[in-house]
């Protein structure tokens, strides 16, 4: 058996994390769920950003989170839904998205933000993206 990949990366601003990110996309699939986890402010919107970019979205101010409409649909090379479950208590609520048809979507690429409130949902062979404050402006990002 293979020992799973893991990347470890500190981010010094949210510039190289777009730039970090953009160059990680390049080399997604689509039916890709990427789950996102962070304390508020850690930089998973800024991730995403990067994701898009790499997809080839021009303005990556176009990317914001979606925390009161709980999705957004980017239209990039491959269809990019994000998602942001911060609001959400239970997974009871989530099932009320029907999370389950998009990520299970093999002609897109799912960005989950706050992804620890749905376990259940996100598949076995998501990447894992773990963001935490390394310092003032910087970022440790670890993916798995």
């Amino acid at each position: 058996m293979k020992n799973p990949v893991r990347v470890d990366f500190v981010s010094s601003s949210a510039e190289e994390t777009i730039e970090f990110a953009r160059n990680f996309a390049r080399g997604l699939a689509p039916g890709t769920v990427i789950a996102l986890e962070g304390q508020l402010g850690s930089g998973k919107t800024t991730f995403i950003k990067g994701i898009a970019a790499g997809l080839g979205l021009k303005n990556v101010d176009d990317v914001k989170s979606p925390t009161f409409v709980l999705m957004h649909i980017y239209s990039t090379q491959i269809p990019l839904y994000h998602f942001d479950l911060y609001r959400l208590e239970n997974e009871k609520e989530v099932e009320t998205l029907d999370l389950d048809e998009y990520l299970t979507d093999s002609t897109a690429i799912s960005c989950v933000e706050w992804a620890e409130k749905a376990p259940r949902f996100i598949p076995t062979n998501a990447f894992h993206v773990r963001l935490a404050m390394a310092g003032q402006d910087k970022r440790r990002i670890r993916i798995d």
